[in-house]
Parts: C-alpha cells; sequence; structure tokens
C-alpha cells in the first residue's frame, strides 16, 4: 500500500488552526425395474398383436434415462448450493444477484444499502471500494453539505460531548462534502469494517496516526488531498473559525485514490435485508426517537418516521422554542432522511495520559443496541469479533437482524446513557 508521508509523522494538525483542540421423498426414479405385464389368467384369449423392440432401440431408452436422472440429480444439487446453502454466502462473492420478486434478471446489489439496482442502471461504483469522510458537526460547521448522499453514516461524541460523523458513500459520490474535520482511532476501527475503504479527514490524533501507518489505513490526507488539484478547498460564507471551513470533492477523492493504487475492492460482509414489510410488525412502535449522546442540546440526534416513505427524517439540536431543527442538506435544503436507523451502546473512556484528554470507544466486543425499522423498535445486541470484522445485530432471540434496503445512520451511545435514548 502506497504511504505518502506529506505531514510530519505524531503532528496533530488541528492544533495548528487557531489554538483550537484535536478534536459491513427423495423421489428417486426406478428406472432401474422394468414393469411386465401378463396376460390375465382364465379369459378366452383375443389375438394377440406382438409388439417388438430392437436391441438397438433398448439401448436408447435405457440412455435417455440416464441422461434424465442425471438431468435431474445436477439441477438438485445446483438447489442445494445456490438456493439452500447460498442464503447467507452469495452476497459476500459478489454484488451481482437476482431480484426475486420482480424476476426482471440480474441486479446489482449495494454491498452498503442492500439497494437493488438494473445494471444498466448501476454506475462505475459497482467495482470501486467505499470511501469515508469525516464530516464536523459543531453548531458553527451547519448545515452540511454532501451529507444526504451518504449510504452509512456514524455519528459518535469527538470531544466534550460534540458529535462528529463519519459518512460513507458508495452509489453517490458528491462534488461537495464537509465540513471536514480530523478523525480519532476508533473512527478507523469503522473503517476497517468496510474491507479497504478509503477515508478522507484533515487531522489526526496521536493514536490515529499510529494505526493508520501500522494497521494499515487508506488515507486520503495523508495521500496527498490537499495538494491535489480541486480536491480539498476552504469556504467561509458563514465568517466562523478556520477549522470549520474545509470542504472536499468526493469526485477528486475517488481520482486521487486511482492515482495512489487503490482503485479495486474489497470483501465487504453484507448485512441481510428483507423483503417482507410485516417482518417485524409485532414489535412495540417508535415513532419518535431522541438520543442525547451526553446530554440534552445542539448535539442531541432527533428522528421522526415518516409512515408515507417508511424513513426516519433526522433533526439536530433544538431552537429556541425547544423544536428540533430538521437537518437540512446547504446546497439542496433537503433533510437527512434514512431506512434504517440503529442506536449501539458502547464503552466510552479516557485516554490514559492523553494530554487533551481525548476519548476512545470499544468497538470490539459486545453489547446492548436499539434498531428502529418500519417505525417499529427492536431490542437487539451487537457483536464485533475482531478489529477488522463487521459488526453485526442480532434480535433477543439470537437471529441476525434484516434490515430494510436503503441508507443507515448508525448512532453510538456510551452505555452508560441507555436511558438517555427515549422513543415512543
Amino acid at each position: 500500500m502506497p504511504k505518502i508521508t506529506n505531514v510530519t509523522p505524531g503532528s496533530d494538525l488541528e492544533n495548528l488552526t487557531n489554538g483550537q483542540p484535536d478534536n459491513i421423498s427423495d423421489t428417486k426414479s426406478e428406472f432401474e425395474k422394468t414393469v411386465l405385464k401378463e396376460e390375465p389368467k382364465n379369459i378366452i384369449p383375443k389375438k394377440k398383436v406382438m409388439h417388438f423392440m430392437s436391441k438397438t432401440g433398448n439401448k436408447k431408452q435405457k440412455k435417455l434415462l440416464i441422461i434424465l436422472f442425471s438431468v435431474v440429480a445436477v439441477l438438485f444439487l445446483l438447489w442445494l448450493v445456490f438456493v439452500k446453502f447460498g442464503k447467507f454466502g452469495f452476497k459476500n462473492i459478489s454484488p451481482l444477484a437476482s431480484d426475486p420478486l420482480a424476476g426482471l434478471g440480474p441486479r446489482i446489489i449495494s454491498e452498503l444499502t442492500g439497494e437493488q439496482f438494473k445494471e444498466e442502471e448501476a454506475g462505475s461504483w459497482v467495482n470501486q471500494r467505499p470511501f469515508g469522510v469525516m464530516i464536523n458537526n459543531h453548531v458553527d460547521a451547519r448545515p452540511h453539505s454532501g451529507l444526504i448522499y451518504a449510504d452509512l453514516v456514524y455519528e459518535i461524541v469527538a470531544e466534550g460531548g460534540i458529535t462528529r460523523f463519519l459518512a460513507f458513500y458508495l452509489t453517490n459520490t458528491p462534488e461537495k462534502i464537509g465540513p471536514v474535520r480530523s478523525t480519532r482511532e476508533y473512527y478507523l476501527v469503522l473503517v476497517k469494517e468496510l474491507s479497504d475503504a478509503m477515508v478522507m479527514h484533515i487531522g489526526y490524533s496521536p493514536q490515529a496516526l499510529v494505526a493508520i501507518d501500522t494497521w494499515p489505513v487508506r488515507s486520503l490526507f495523508r495521500g496527498g488531498c490537499e495538494s491535489y488539484p480541486g480536491c480539498s478547498w476552504r469556504d467561509n460564507p458563514r465568517n466562523v473559525a478556520y477549522e470549520h471551513t474545509a470542504y472536499v470533492s468526493g469526485v477528486k477523492l475517488r481520482e486521487l485514490g486511482v492515482d495512489l493504487g487503490w482503485e479495486g475492492k474489497g470483501d465487504i460482509r453484507v448485512y441481510t435485508f428483507k423483503d417482507d414489510d410485516d417482518k417485524y410488525a409485532d414489535r412495540p412502535p417508535a415513532g419518535k426517537i431522541s438520543i442525547d449522546f451526553w446530554s440534552k442540546g445542539a448535539y442531541s440526534s432527533i428522528f421522526d418516521y415518516n409512515e408515507q416513505n417508511n424513513t426516519y427524517l433526522k433533526f439536530t439540536g433544538y431552537d429556541s422554542n425547544d423544536n428540533p431543527i430538521p437537518h437540512k442538506d446547504q446546497e439542496t435544503e433537503e433533510q437527512v432522511e434514512v431506512k434504517n436507523l440503529i442506536v449501539q451502546f458502547v464503552s466510552e473512556v479516557g485516554i490514559a495520559g492523553d494530554d487533551k484528554g481525548r476519548l476512545d470507544y470499544q468497538l470490539v466486543g459486545s453489547g446492548q443496541a436499539f434498531v428502529f425499522i418500519d417505525g417499529k423498535v427492536v431490542d437487539a445486541t451487537w457483536s464485533k469479533a475482531d478489529r477488522d470484522d463487521r459488526t453485526l445485530f442480532y434480535d433477543t432471540s439470537g437471529n441476525e437482524i434484516e434490515f430494510n434496503r436503503g441508507k443507515f445512520w448508525i448512532a453510538i451511545v456510551p452505555d452508560r446513557n441507555v436511558d438517555q435514548v427515549v422513543y415512543n
């Protein structure tokens, strides 16, 4: 993997910005037996008509029966491989699959969202790896650009109760994404979940720098985005602090990745998706969800179920009248909307000896979770076996959750604050 170290190792770039702190029944035909009919006894026989079959004809019949038997056997084996046992594995082999509902031929499956596309509708992303971007969520960094196009977003506290987004893009590549901020080591654990995903950030903690260089991580920042023409720029129409003004081009990030030799894709453990609208119909209703990561305020994440679209509309923080503020895109003014909402409870600890009081989240292991889907809530658990493994979600009976095909929002909340996730 190429490593371009355009930044002094060990430096924390965010400390250079205005003194601001560093923030996936055997019916075997009995062909072998020949049934012989005998003439009934004690009956005056009618004139017999003799039927003769040549030896050649008999051989042909046996050959035909053997061929038919072989075809049946092969079809049965194919059924076992692709239907019975391929239920869980085919998605890991290729994004190309068939839509059992439409019956209209092959489909391209997005490995992040499970959405199905006709071959002619799918873009070049079919053969590309996802890329992630660290997006600033400080109040001065709002509204955001390009967040509405993300296939998968993680929201986690970076420091002082202020959350930061790690947004992954595959089926969409926006021209403008941001504002961009620095990364932490635990965000990079999530990057490694998606096989060989790339990630863009501006700055890093000391722990994140070690991870980038040793795990390794495909860092587009370390790969030279800031010096790559058109890749990043500063934009400050709101007259805010320098660290809230960095933006990147998704198109240029992909071009940079190719130039670094990072074209192609890895193998992502794809989630299980459902086509049954009533799968969780018997679960408790949950139309409104509020998530206070540390406390209620500007960094609360609120979701409202949209029954018409079977989606969740996102709000962030509250206005002066205590009403949730719609989370909208800066350019289009469209509200962030997702099909699957997950709240994952994780142990949050301070890093011993860190002079900035940085945090760490224990993302490897297991714990409690809520899955909000179809206007319902499913009590769940999560499990992640190792750093590079996908975090999987299960219901309380141990069955893997079957998600809706569409975008994901995963809020990772300190496990001490389970009671600060409220729904009704």
